[in-house]
């Protein structure tokens, strides 16, 4: 009888990071095997359910979507260690605005500064900003705007939006790095993308946020002139790995004193993903699609090659298999032709279980 170190990561659209670890934990039980539960996430939509595990808990606050609607959105706290989380795809999030016809252009990651100002009110000793799952191409020039950053020119009377890039002059960031004193602030990226050029926010992101093809050289240009910007105003130089993340916000993060992090790297860390798998036979996690980026910073990724290099067997129990995995990493599709559920999780689990333990 082995243990299991069940790590479920999110297949989006069907299953959250807790139900697939409860549908690969069934499976290991059947197997005759005993579970280790731990949801797992890199900073995309849902990471603050994996935090829950680590004992962060859910605050509820008002803020806006990308659209600038109002919400009610979600933050997270942990008492013992004062440490704040926020998810950028609770406010900025394209889940929330997908379908809705509206102009790409438009869009503001306003609410998500909106909800490190709620963070900032429970007076943590540190913040943690989630930077996946966005619907904005701002540079994180609403956020610079919610925290007290001065535009030239403003955008009076609305959200600053990817438009305003296209007319910035001047940046002030004073009030927002004042904002953030004292706290330390770090920004999880689950993407490698720099802010502008060939291997930037616009040409890796923009399209499907809605931009059409024609508009990502204006666009790069706007971001390039925001890095520009950012570097006159903070001495900061943003144009890093990481900082092309949630449309460029990652950049506005370094420039207002925070530290860009790999997400699964601080994900990790907080949920002591490497105590766990230290008691573990085996690991198992999951993946809606395994292709070229499971690779490059995402969680089952990360989780999966950690086991690999400490010698235990791992497998990723994916609903659609795109590409091969690294030597000693099994890949189980779960489903043939159609999005995967829990009880199909499960039972690749266990066809997995019968591979790697034999």
């Amino acid at each position: 009888m082995a243990v299991v170190l069940v790590a479920g990561a999110a297949l989006k659209g069907t299953l959250d990071c807790r139900a697939a670890t409860r549908a690969l934990a069934q499976g290991v039980r059947r197997a005759g095997h005993v579970p280790l539960p731990l949801p797992i996430a890199d900073g995309g939509d849902g990471s603050l359910l994996a935090l829950e595990a680590a004992g962060f808990r859910p605050r509820r606050t008002e803020a806006h979507d990308a659209l600038g609607r109002p919400i009610q959105g979600r933050i997270a706290f942990r008492s013992r260690d004062r440490v704040a989380a926020v998810e950028f795809a609770e406010a900025g999030g394209l889940w929330r605005v997908e379908g809705t016809g509206y102009d790409p252009w438009l869009c503001s990651s306003h609410g998500v500064g909106e909800l490190l100002l709620a963070a900032r009110r429970l007076h943590p000793d540190r913040i943690l900003l989630l930077l996946g799952g966005s619907a904005t191409q701002d540079g994180g020039l609403g956020i610079l705007q919610a925290l007290g950053a001065h535009l030239h020119p403003t955008a009076r009377g609305r959200f600053a939006c990817a438009r305003d890039l296209l007319e910035l002059a001047a940046l002030d960031l004073g009030p927002a790095r004042a904002m953030l004193q004292g706290i330390r602030f770090e920004a999880a990226h689950d993407v490698e993308h720099v802010l502008s050029g060939p291997h930037g926010s616009a040409y890796g992101f923009a399209l499907q946020k809605g931009f059409p093809p024609a508009d990502l050289p204006r666009l790069d240009e706007a971001l390039h002139a925001l890095g520009a910007l950012l570097l006159e105003s903070s001495g900061v130089e943003c144009e890093v790995p990481g900082a092309g993340s949630a449309g460029g916000a990652g950049a506005a993060a370094l420039a207002v004193g925070g530290r860009l992090r790999p997400g699964a790297d601080c994900i990790f860390d907080l949920l002591h993903v490497e105590e766990a798998l230290a008691q573990a036979d085996a690991v198992l996690t999951s993946e809606g699609q395994v292709d070229n980026t499971s690779w490059l910073g995402k969680a089952p990724g990360v989780v999966s090659r950690m086991a690999a290099a400490a010698g235990k067997p791992a497998a990723i129990i994916c609903g659609r298999r795109r590409a091969e995995a690294p030597v000693g990493i099994l890949l189980q599709e779960a489903a043939k032709n159609s999005a995967a559920g829990a009880q199909d999780l499960a039972r690749a689990a266990e066809r997995a279980l019968a591979e790697l333990l034999a």
